[in-house]
């Protein structure tokens, strides 16, 4: 089921946006042109990241410090600890997210 998120003329540098869809809390972060979807806590001590820093394609958590690469979803610092991602779609003018109602993506 496509879940719409943002209108794509909404989107602006900077941009980190909570999105709660059923149990997923996520994550909506745009960056030099570039749009993500991310689980929205660390997966390392569960601290909210759109409070954390970002640059160049990097998040950094607020907790610990961990960084995430939003490209890959991958942690440098801990490879143990890795960004869940998400495929985002268009839908006209909106931005969104297809979410199996079972949990899955």
């Amino acid at each position: 089921m496509f879940h719409r998120l943002i209108r794509t003329l909404d989107l602006y540098d900077g941009l980190r946006l909570p999105v709660t869809i059923g149990r997923h809390e996520l994550l909506l972060v745009h960056e030099e042109g570039e749009t993500w979807l991310v689980q929205r806590r660390c997966p390392h001590g569960d601290f909210p990241l759109e409070r954390g820093t970002l640059h160049d394609g990097v998040l950094r958590c607020p907790g610990h410090g961990l960084t995430f690469s939003l490209r890959n979803g991958r942690c440098p610092d801990n490879p143990a600890f890795c960004l869940r991602r998400y495929r985002l779609e268009f839908d006209g003018p909106w931005l969104g997210v297809s979410l199996d109602p079972t949990g899955g993506h």
